[in-house]
């Protein structure tokens, strides 16, 4: 099952963070979560796929013409995946980068836990 829960966490970091259109978002969140969800971010819980899909507007309208690009393929060990990520315009170095970790149950996303880095000091 780990050689389709790497594409699948792939799969999310595009067409569910990646997706601008909310109707298209909400289909893909509907085939790669779990009905109770839920998205940790620093200081934040979100739980189930609307409040998902909302908080994912939000973000998504604080970075216009921004695009997630994966640093490489996810990892997955049992039922815990991790991704690397870039996050900025399009063809320019990243403004952000992180990391997800994913908790898997029955092949969809139970729950995932973004990662911030801190940006380095000079």
């Amino acid at each position: 099952m780990s050689d389709t829960l790497g594409p699948l966490m792939e799969r999310n970091l595009l067409e569910v963070f990646g997706q601008p259109d909310s109707a298209r978002r909400a289909v893909a969140i509907a085939e790669i979560y779990t009905a109770n969800c839920t998205f940790f971010e620093a200081g934040e819980r979100i739980v189930g796929h609307q409040a998902l899909n909302a908080r994912i507007e939000r973000i998504l309208l604080e970075a216009p013409g921004f695009v997630f690009r994966a640093t490489g393929p996810a990892e997955v060990n049992h039922d815990l995946g991790r991704l690397q990520w870039h996050l900025g315009p399009a063809g320019a170095p990243p403004v952000v980068t992180g990391m997800d970790v994913a908790i898997f149950e029955h092949g969809r996303i139970r729950a995932l836990y973004t990662f911030l880095d801190k940006p380095a000091r000079d």
